[in-house]
This record gives structure tokens, sequence and C-alpha cells, in this order.
């Protein structure tokens, strides 16, 4: 019995890669759709916007059109990186501060719920910390320079 759960162990670990791909493609699709594209596509009005509703709360008074612009970034293009696997660490690292910036948002209003937020902020963590995986853009690059 015992070396059966070993071997199916054994077995499952080779899922990792396959485990990283579902992540990041659900992730880079639910964040592009549900969040992203339509506040980069908003311009610099809409990006004032975005950075001033997370960036006050944060005590930080200035440059909302810039940190409203890499807030879309990173859940428009960062998202779509991160899907592909192209530049995930960074992409995710982005994404995360972006995450808990809207966390930090949602819990000192009391406006809305962070769950959703923070779910995004460690899923982005464990990307950062485990990378693209096999299928991805990252891994054929680094793989090609071997």
């Amino acid at each position: 019995m015992i070396d059966k759960i070993k071997s199916y162990c054994k077995h499952i670990s080779h899922c990792h890669d396959y485990g990283l791909l579902v992540l990041r493609i659900a992730v880079g699709y639910l964040m592009v759709v549900n969040h992203g594209w339509d506040k980069l596509l908003g311009g610099p009005e809409r990006w004032a916007d975005v950075g001033e509703f997370g960036m006050k709360h944060l005590e930080i008074h200035y440059f909302y059109t810039l940190w409203g612009f890499l807030a879309s970034f990173s859940e428009s293009i960062g998202s779509i990186f991160i899907g592909i696997g192209l530049g995930t660490r960074f992409s995710s690292l982005l994404l995360m501060l972006t995450m808990l910036v809207a966390a930090n948002f949602h819990i000192t209003t009391g406006k809305g719920n962070p769950e959703s937020a923070l779910i995004y902020a460690f899923t982005s963590l464990a990307l950062v910390l485990t990378g693209g995986g096999k299928f991805s853009v990252d891994h054929l690059i680094c793989s090609r320079k071997k």
C-alpha cells in the first residue's frame, strides 16, 4: 500500500508544470477580461481616477495618472504576459503589488470586499516564487540560451 502511494506521488509530481500553466492562463485571462483591459483603454482620465482611489489611502497624493497607468498596465498587459509566461516573475510582482493596493483600498474604506484582490495577490506571489514553469515563453527563451 505504501509503495502504491509513493508511486502515485512520484507520478503526480510531474504535473507541476501543467498546474503552473493552468494557474497562469486562468489568472491572466480573468484579470485582463474582468479588471484590466477597460482600465487601460480608459486613458489618462481613468488612470487618474484609478491612481487616486488606490494611492490616497496610502497617503500618497501625487502622480495619480502614473500610478493609475501602472495599475492598468499590470492588470492588462502584465496579465497577458503572465498568461503566456513572458517575464512571469516580474509581471506577477507588479500584479501582486497592484492587488495589495486594491486590497488596502477595500479594507480602509469598507467599500467592497478585499477577498478577490488578496486571492490575486497571493496567486501572483506564488508565481513570483515558482516562475512560469516548463510551458512558458520564459522557459523557451532560457532553454535556447544553453
